[in-house]
């Protein structure tokens, strides 16, 4: 008896220690990651004053980077409750998230091997340079316990758009995508002879393609890697987390341009009964403040042209959101909850649109979304808010071929 008991309280203290390592373990590269992260972020900053295109870009900085870390871990919960016997989604390393969700807009500032004449060339090769910030790590990195290259990976492929990957099981995607960070890396290596950098395929495939018909045209043959299911799984799932976990941003509590400019909505300036997003801000009194006081009207000729400044500004920091696991349909689920119901609805939902583009890519996997009123309303203004937000959750259901719902909640 006394045997049993001993083995019994031997094997609770070894678990014991066992977490406090893994959760040690788990800090330093928590920190280890925030530190490195903060002079990419401090540069991009001042790297965004030169372009007019970031000018009005929300930020991508330190402060985004730990919510997204913080935003990931919910939604790594999530998916691995809803991944259960899923052979196209697998367990996600937490400290390899963790690192990653803080690196991944890191290439925000240009990265340090290609020049970009405007604003928009870096922003759509963010992820690339935040790839290749990494793998200039590679020693520190590998300090924290992480696989190098599979944050690098992580990085690269948080943006569906940068990456290309917009189908988290395409194998041809991602072959585009590897071929990708190795061209980087080639391109890097020529500039920098002295500072070798390299990415490691080994963890994913042997580097053997074989050929078969093309995702876009049937009719043409295209080299796709032959990919080890089960670690390409993971690197799916932990991608999916931290796409999630990117697009929950919390606007509303941290309203800073890239540039690092405080946003100020006035979330009554919309134009009631609009029928498009862009006739909906046409009159929306936004403004910028920058660090020296100056205060400067969205509205203005030349700074927000397009409208996307003015369109991001106000439904993003109409909507807080968060991933969750729904126990009765044993999905995934996106909570949008709108803050100002009556306020800017077109361009809210064209901001949750863009938020459902991110389940989209998470293909073969059971994903929801349910939208949440919140406050209180008239009847009659409740009635026309749910007019508004029906037309569009049917629109949406059809459209993503998932559900999409909405209800009205108390603050």
């Amino acid at each position: 008896m006394l045997k049993k008991i001993f083995a019994a309280t031997l094997l609770v203290v070894t678990l014991v220690f066992a977490q406090a390592a893994q959760a040690m373990n788990f800090a330093t590269a928590t920190d280890g990651a925030k530190d490195l992260s903060n002079k990419y972020y401090a540069r991009a900053r001042e790297v965004a004053k030169q372009y007019v295109e970031l000018r009005t870009y929300s930020d991508h900085g330190g402060a985004h980077a730990a919510l997204v870390a913080l935003k990931s871990q919910q939604a790594a919960d999530a998916i691995e409750r809803a991944n259960f016997a899923n052979p196209w989604y697998s367990s996600i390393d937490r400290r390899e998230l963790q690192v990653a969700a803080y690196m991944h807009d890191t290439g925000m500032d240009g990265g340090a091997f290609k020049d970009y004449s405007d604003g928009n060339a870096l922003r759509k090769d963010h992820s690339l340079n935040s790839a290749i910030h990494v793998l200039e790590n590679r020693a520190e990195f590998e300090t924290f316990g992480v696989n190098v290259d599979a944050v690098a990976l992580d990085c690269m492929a948080h943006s569906k758009s940068c990456s290309g990957v917009r189908d988290l099981t395409s194998w041809e995607q991602w072959t585009d995508c590897f071929n990708r960070i190795d061209d980087a890396v080639a391109l890097y290596n020529e500039k920098f002879p002295a500072a070798q950098i390299h990415f490691d395929k080994a963890t994913w495939t042997d580097g053997k393609k074989y050929q078969r018909p093309s995702e876009k045209n049937p009719k043409l043959l295209v080299d796709v890697y032959k990919f080890n299911r089960e670690t390409l799984a993971r690197s799916a799932a932990t991608v999916a987390a931290l796409r999630l976990g990117d697009a929950n941003r919390e606007a509303a509590q941290y309203p800073y341009t890239q540039t690092g400019a405080k946003i100020d909505v006035d979330f009554n300036s919309y134009v009631p009964a609009a029928k498009t997003w862009r006739d909906e801000i046409a009159k929306a009194k936004i403004f910028m403040t920058d660090d020296d006081g100056t205060r400067t009207s969205l509205l203005t000729q030349g700074v927000d042209t397009a409208g996307f400044g003015r369109m991001y500004m106000s439904g993003e920091g109409n909507l807080s959101m968060s991933c969750t696991y729904n126990r009765d349909t044993q999905n995934i689920r996106e909570v949008f909850r709108v803050l100002h119901g009556k306020s800017f609805p077109l361009t809210t939902q064209e901001c949750i649109e863009d938020r459902l583009g991110e389940l989209d890519t998470m293909k073969k996997f059971p994903v929801e979304a349910h939208i949440q009123i919140v406050g209180d309303y008239s009847k009659v203004d409740k009635k026309k808010i749910s007019r508004t937000y029906e037309r569009y959750c049917r629109a949406a259901t059809r459209k993503h071929q998932f559900p999409v719902t909405f209800e009205f909640v108390k603050e």
